[in-house]
C-alpha cells in the first residue's frame, strides 16, 4: 500500500515554523574566523571518516511490488509507507507476510539495507479504535494491551531473521493523526520493543521514534527523552523538513543539545525522512544542499522521500516515462562527489554563499560551493581547474572566477597526470 502523501497543511506548517528558525542558523552554528569568513562547528571526526554509502538512504513505497526499478545506486531503504504493523496483523494472532517477504525479498536481491518501522497499530488492538488514521482507523493509537505490542514486535524480528538490522519505534508521534496516545506510553513501547530486539539479536539497531525539528516536535523528543526514552536507543532519529537547505542546522544543533542534556551525545542521529517542502522550481539544488550539509554537521545517515513522490509529486526523483528527473540526477551526482570523501570543512563566506571543503578518496582537494540566494561571484584558487555542474557536466574554470548559483558545483585539482598551462 502507498504512503498517504504528506497534506499541504502540514507542509506549510512545517516550513513556516523553520523558515522562522532558519534565521537563527548563522547565530546558532556559526564561528568566526579573524579573515571575516565564517567556518561550521562541524565535529573534528569527520574530517577523518570517509562518506559512506549507507550515508544516502532512500524511501521506496513500491518496493517489492511488479514496478520498474529508478536507475538510481543507493545501500540502504527505510520501509514506512509500503508496509506497516496493521496489514500484517489483521486479527489476534493472524499475521500475513506475504507483502513482508516479498519486500525483505526484493531487498536482499538489490543488497538494501533496511529501516523498518514498527508503528501503526491495528483497529482490533487499538486503545482508541477510531483515532485519527494514519493509514486505517485506530491506527494512530497505541495498543490496549502492552502484550500485543510485545507479540507483534517479537513475530516481525523472528521472521525477518536477520534480514532486518534497523528497526524504528514509531514515525513522527508529536502529530496526532500518527500517533495519538501519550509520552509515557510511547517509552514503554520504546523499552519493550528494544529488550526484545535486543533478546532476539543483540547486534539488531534500535532507533527512536523519529520527530520533526517544529516547536510540537521539539516538544515531544525533549518530553521522550526526559521520561528515559534515549536510552533504549543506539541511534536518535528526527525528520528534516526544512523550508530551505542551509535551515536544517538549527534543527540538528537544537536535538543535539537535547541529547547532551541527557548524557547522550554519543548517539548516531539519523535523518530517517527529508525532502522539499512544498514544491519547488528548483529541487535539484534543495536535494544537494541538503545530502551536502547534514554530513558536515554530524547526520550519519539521511533518507530521502520519496523516490516514486509518495503517491503525489512529493520528493519524486524520477518516473517510468521520462526516466531521471532533474533531481534524481541531482541525487547520484552528489553522491559521486560524496562518496568515500572525507569532509574538511563548511563555512559561510558571505550573506549567501557556501563552501563545503573535501579531500577526495585519491587525495586531490575538492570544493563544492553554491549561493543559496541569488548568484554570487566566486574566487577559486589557482590550483582549482576543474568544475562539474549538477548535471555531470564538466568544464575548465578560466582564471578561477565563476558565478555559482543555487545549484552546488564542483571544483577540483587537475587530474593526476593532466598537463598544467
Amino acid at each position: 500500500m502507498k504512503a498517504v502523501p504528506r497534506g499541504t497543511r502540514r507542509k506549510l506548517r512545517v516550513s513556516l515554523v523553520l523558515l522562522v528558525l532558519g534565521c537563527a542558523a548563522a547565530a546558532a552554528y556559526l564561528v568566526s574566523r579573524p579573515s571575516g569568513v565564517e567556518a561550521m562547528a562541524a565535529p573534528a571526526e569527520r574530517a577523518r571518516t570517509p562518506v559512506p554509502s549507507s550515508y544516502f538512504g532512500m524511501t521506496v513505497n513500491a518496493i517489492g511490488l511488479p514496478r520498474p526499478w529508478a536507475p538510481l545506486d543507493f545501500s540502504t531503504v527505510r520501509l514506512w509507507g509500503a508496509i506497516y504493523w496493521a496489514q500484517v496483523n489483521p486479527a489476534p494472532g493472524v499475521y500475513n507476510w506475504t507483502r513482508f517477504d516479498r519486500i525483505l525479498q526484493d531487498a536482499e536481491q538489490r543488497r538494501l539495507d533496511v529501516v523498518f518501522n514498527l508503528a501503526y497499530t491495528p483497529r482490533w488492538a487499538a486503545a482508541s479504535r477510531d483515532a485519527l488514521p494514519a493509514f486505517s482507523p485506530g491506527a494512530s493509537s497505541p495498543p490496549a494491551d502492552l502484550g500485543v505490542w510485545e507479540d507483534w514486535v517479537r513475530a516481525a524480528v523472528t521472521r525477518a531473521a536477520g534480514r532486518i538490522r534497523y528497526w524504528e519505534i514509531w514515525n513522527e508521534p508529536e502529530d496526532p493523526k500518527y500517533y495519538s496516545g501519550d509520552v509515557e506510553t510511547m517509552v514503554r513501547l520504546q523499552q519493550r520493543a528494544y529488550e526484545i530486539i535486543k533478546s532476539i539479536d543483540p547486534t539488531l539497531i534500535v532507533l527512536t521514534p523519529s520527530s520533526n525539528g517544529t516547536a510540537e516536535g521539539y516538544r515531544w523528543q525533549s518530553a521522550f527523552l526526559d521520561k528515559g526514552g534515549g536510552r533504549y536507543a543506539d541511534v536518535f532519529a528526527f525528520h528534516g523538513y526544512v523550508s530551505d537547505p542551509e535551515a536544517v542546522l538549527p534543527v540538528i544543533q537544537r536535538f543535539k543539545a537535547m541529547l547532551a542534556a541527557q548524557g547522550l551525545q554519543g548517539k548516531p542521529m539519523w535523518d530517517t525522512e527529508a525532502g522539499w517542502p512544498l514544491k519547488d522550481d528548483n529541487q535539484a539544488a534543495y536535494l544537494a544542499r541538503s545530502y551536502l550539509m547534514k554530513w558536515a554537521v554530524g547526520v550519519d545517515r539521511s533518507y530521502w522521500y520519496e523516490i516514486d513522490g509518495g503517491g503525489s509529486d512529493f520528493g519524486r526523483l524520477w518516473d517510468s516515462a521520462s526516466g531521471l528527473l532533474a533531481s534524481g540526477v541531482a541525487f547520484r551526482t552528489v553522491r559521486q562527489w560524496l562518496d568515500g570523501a572525507r569532509v574538511q570543512t563548511l563555512s559561510r563566506l558571505g550573506r549567501s554563499l557556501w563552501r563545503l571543503e573535501l579531500t577526495l578518496p585519491d587525495g586531490r582537494s575538492g570544493q563544492v560551493v553554491w549561493s543559496a540566494a541569488g548568484s554570487s561571484t566566486y574566487q577559486a584558487g589557482r590550483n582549482y581547474r576543474r568544475r562539474q555542474d549538477l548535471d555531470g557536466r564538466k568544464s575548465v574554470i578560466v582564471d578561477g572566477r565563476l558565478e555559482v548559483g543555487p545549484r552546488p558545483v564542483l571544483l577540483t585539482e587537475s587530474e593526476p597526470g593532466e598537463q598544467q598551462n
